[in-house]
């Protein structure tokens, strides 16, 4: 079952620690993600998938996703992500292209974060 949605900038599209089901794709407007109340990124692009991991994982919500600006979602309630990935493999397709972006940026925030930490230790090294 899907539907449409549409949110005012600043409202909870999804809260941290919920376990509701269900997956957004956002069709207009933008979204902020925050983790622990510290933003994490921006979403802007029609698309774009977020939500899903909770339904993959099958645990509660990981970030807090607000609207930034006047913003329009598709929401998928689906209560068993095998069957949708079964029945829509071009939603599974979207799904898999959003988590491997996701898994490339943060293996290079990683390799970032490591080498600025390697350049400061070694800053910091007497010898």
């Amino acid at each position: 079952m899907k539907e449409t949605l549409e949110f005012r900038p600043g409202a909870s599209i999804i809260k941290q620690g919920d376990s509701s089901p269900g997956f957004f794709v956002l069709e207009k407007g933008s979204v902020e993600v925050f983790k622990d109340e510290l933003m994490l990124s921006v979403l802007m692009f029609p698309g774009t998938v977020f939500g899903e991991l909770s339904d993959i994982l099958g645990k509660p919500r990981t970030c807090t996703i607000k609207a930034r600006t006047p913003t329009i979602v598709t929401k998928y309630e689906v209560q068993d992500m095998e069957a949708i990935i079964k029945q829509h493999p071009d939603i599974a397709l979207k799904i898999f292209k959003t988590l491997a972006g996701r898994l490339e940026r943060t293996t290079q925030k990683l390799a970032d974060l490591s080498r600025a930490t390697m350049l400061w230790s070694e800053e910091d090294d007497p010898d």
